[in-house]
């Protein structure tokens, strides 16, 4: 119904969805998944199983950007980015909800590796 209307079907999921995936970018046809938490699965192995069919949102691990120093966040960022860029269909963001508790800090730092990391 959202194709119908001109507009994209965007999933917002917390939890394992993995064998689902596949029903729900063939059937279901979401263009695309946010929300990752790397002890589920990184979104980097979603990029490698469905990045060709699915655009990738978000993906630094709340508890990362929560944790973690700015400059071990930098790092990771660019991680994240180097892993999912190829291709396109990726967006880097929190891996979740941008939450009040997240040090600003860590968010300016996950935004300015975002726009900055070539």
């Amino acid at each position: 119904m959202t194709h119908e209307k001109g507009v994209l079907y965007l999933l917002h999921n917390c939890g394992r969805i993995d064998s689902i995936m596949d029903d729900l970018i063939d059937d279901v046809k979401i263009d695309g998944k946010h929300s990752y938490e790397d002890s589920i699965t990184p979104i980097w192995e979603y990029k490698k199983r469905w990045g060709q069919k699915t655009a990738l949102l978000g993906g630094v691990d709340m508890d990362k950007l929560i944790r973690y120093t700015p400059d071990k966040l930098r790092a990771y960022v660019r991680t994240i980015i180097s892993k999912c860029r190829e291709g396109g269909r990726f967006a880097i963001g929190g891996g979740n909800s941008i939450a009040s508790y997240i040090p600003i800090e860590n968010y300016l730092t996950m935004v300015d590796t975002a726009l900055t990391y070539r």
